[in-house]
């Protein structure tokens, strides 16, 4: 009977590495579901203060309990919105905090050696602009091949 296979260090690193990328991928879309929530929050702060202010105007229509005689004055304006200032300081903390998990989730991978951009070490760089030796639509030559003999023609590329 053969012995039992045993995980190695490199094992272990690379299931540690797999776990950390697994939940940066988790904390990158809590952090941008967070965004979002902060988004709608200072959305909903700016509307409840817009429609505030054009009650007092007497702009809401018949419904509306101040009449449109009723002068009100500059401080009475800025107390009815400090009300609501609770409300867009939780949605900016909110972002924050969302951007904060998306950085962290961000450079979780980076140190983890995954990636950000979705290169990896030996992709082919594109050429840079202004580059007459490749047309659009052709890829960097195989090594050892000069640019012009046919190599990584893309086939849409009329090829």
């Amino acid at each position: 009977m053969s012995a039992p296979e045993m995980f190695t260090l490199d094992d272990v690193r690379d299931l540690n590495a797999a776990s950390v990328a697994r939940a940066a991928a988790f904390a990158r879309v809590a952090g941008s579901v967070m965004v979002a929530v902060g988004v709608v929050g200072a959305a909903a702060w700016l509307w409840i203060t817009v429609r505030q202010q054009a009650v007092f105007n007497g702009g809401s229509g018949a419904a509306d309990p101040l009449t449109p005689s009723r002068d009100i004055d500059f401080l009475r304006r800025v107390d009815a919105v400090a009300i609501y200032v609770a409300l867009l300081v939780s949605a900016v903390l909110a972002t924050a905090a969302g951007l904060g998990l998306r950085l962290l989730a961000d450079y979780t991978v980076a140190r983890t050696g995954g990636t950000l951009t979705g290169f990896r070490v030996g992709d082919p760089l594109p050429p840079p602009d202004g580059d007459d030796d490749m047309s659009p639509g052709t890829l960097p030559p195989p090594p050892g091949r000069l640019p012009g003999d046919g190599a990584g023609r893309w086939p849409a590329a009329g090829g």
